[in-house]
């Protein structure tokens, strides 16, 4: 299986300094569409180097479709560019994957075109399940510490799933 991302969750882990874990768990391969590859450049703050550094292993860059069909068109024709090519690219694709997305309207309308989502939570949810990390709530206190917005009730429900 194959994940297509989107800028935030790879960010998240990279504030974490756990892009190892997106590796890990997916090592069948990490795409994105180019626009995601030129927003994760543009970032310029201390995570930059694992961003970088993940760019430059195991994340690859895979072409947007020139075209697409008219449900994937209306599903994604609100969303912002990088959402966009991320969902129009992994609705492209004939092969096991999941969308990699945090944002509510991208997921949405991954949804309607059936493709699997998750987001940065739940990747970590997933990596405790899998031991390879011991703690999730940690991770996401920390990522609030570092200015990433997750919700109270997001926080409450992962807590209540991994029973921390």
């Amino acid at each position: 299986m194959i994940v297509i991302s989107n800028t935030g969750p790879l960010v998240a882990l990279a504030k974490l300094d756990r892009l190892d874990l997106l590796n890990q768990l997916v090592p069948d391969g990490v795409f994105i569409p180019p626009i995601i590859q030129r927003e994760l450049w543009a970032k310029s703050s201390f995570e930059s180097a694992a961003l970088e550094a993940a760019l430059d292993g195991f994340i690859q860059v895979r072409s947007k479709p020139e075209t697409v069909p008219v449900a994937v068109e209306l599903a994604t024709m609100y969303l912002d560019e990088g959402e966009k090519q991320v969902v129009r690219l992994a609705a492209s694709l004939d092969e096991p994957l999941f969308v990699l997305l945090d944002d509510n309207a991208g997921r949405k309308a991954a949804q309607k075109l059936d493709l699997a989502v998750t987001g940065t939570a739940g990747l970590l949810v997933s990596a405790k399940k899998q031991g390879l990390i011991p703690a999730v709530i940690p991770l996401l206190e920390a990522l609030r510490t570092h200015g990433y917005w997750l919700s109270d009730e997001l926080v409450e429900h992962v807590r209540r799933l991994v029973k921390e």
